[in-house]
């Protein structure tokens, strides 16, 4: 597959790609009603409802008066609201996504998967393959994916 790229190369080749990966697909969001951070915060109390601005402002390493300002705006927008069912302690706020909220995450990921499915189109089978591979390791990476799963793609092998 051609010589082997020095680790410092090929992270800096990573990185680059995935700027402009996020870069095309916040352009997606455009015209949707939320911003690229407006997105990421709405599907991370989809995933984990009850959190609070607390849990938020560290998971997005912002300070909480960041975090209140942008849950104060997505209230606001109707996109979330306190979730009464979750609050074993009165001075914290725990918050879920709304309807219009999951309505607008579904609208941004039907957005940004149809573009994303229309480029993997113009590659070769083996092409799309490669990026499987890629991306079961990139999961890797970051800590969501088992080693086995890639080496279920390679036929067994992993080197």
């Amino acid at each position: 597959m051609g010589r082997e790229r020095h680790p410092n190369d090929l992270a800096h080749q990573l990185q680059r790609l995935v700027l402009r990966l996020n870069r095309e697909l916040r352009a997606h969001n455009a015209g949707a009603g939320a911003s690229n951070a407006d997105a990421m915060l709405l599907a991370e109390v989809r995933h984990s409802p009850g959190l609070g601005v607390s849990e938020l402002a560290a998971i997005e390493n912002v300070s909480r008066s960041v975090m209140s300002e942008r849950v104060k705006r997505l209230e606001q927008a109707g996109l979330i609201a306190s979730d009464p069912g979750v609050q074993p302690d009165r001075r914290r706020v725990a918050l879920a996504i709304t309807e219009a909220g999951h309505d607008l995450l579904e609208q941004i990921t039907a957005r940004r998967r149809a573009w994303m499915a229309e480029r993997l189109t113009a590659l070769s089978p083996e092409e799309r393959e490669a990026v499987q591979v890629a991306v079961t390791s990139l999961e890797r990476i970051t800590g969501q994916a088992r080693p086995k799963t890639l080496k279920s793609k390679l036929g067994g092998k992993t080197s």
